[in-house]
């Protein structure tokens, strides 16, 4: 037991979850999920903080009392970050501990589906209410977010053909 004993499908999963583990952190924790430009302010936003800049001042607060949708938002991300962090510590469990349990593999694969449903819903809620009420643009913390889900559904579904070749 061991990860050089480990199938490569099971290898390469457990790699991604390291890497959806810290795109998940950044994208929840840098405020660029928006970006607006008001002509002499500029505010950019993240699930957490606004920031807005007027010449050369800066300033900074934290998200009070969200709007539900936003708030929504929030928690899809945090639980798809959770979920993320049991899969990895399952992964590392099946890799050095139980690979012969064929129903650790199962649960891990379901949990790479859960974490790529949790944050993309979150994604598409943002995204959807976001539009509804500005026309500029998302920002780069909002495509790591959606980046991120993919590289959980391919942990998926890397997981899932460990699961049938076990």
């Amino acid at each position: 037991m061991g990860f050089g004993d480990s199938s490569l499908f099971l290898k390469i999963a457990f790699i991604l979850l390291i890497v959806a583990f810290i795109i998940q952190i950044l994208g929840v924790a840098l405020p660029y999920w928006y970006e607006l430009d008001a002509g002499v302010v500029e505010t950019n936003a993240g699930l957490f903080k606004i920031c807005s800049e007027v010449g050369s001042t800066k300033v900074c607060r934290n998200v009070k009392n969200p709007v539900d949708w936003w708030a929504a938002t929030q928690a899809f991300e945090i639980i798809g970050l959770l979920i993320i962090i049991g899969a990895l510590i399952l992964a590392i469990v099946i890799i050095f501990v139980k690979s012969d349990m064929k129903i650790l593999k199962l649960i891990l694969w379901i949990l790479c589906f859960c974490a790529f449903g949790f944050i993309i819903i979150g994604c598409i809620i943002f995204g959807a209410e976001y539009g509804n009420l500005y026309d500029d643009g998302l920002s780069g913390a909002f495509a790591i977010c959606i980046i991120n889900s993919v590289v959980c559904l391919v942990a998926g579904v890397l997981a899932l053909l460990d699961w049938k070749s076990a």
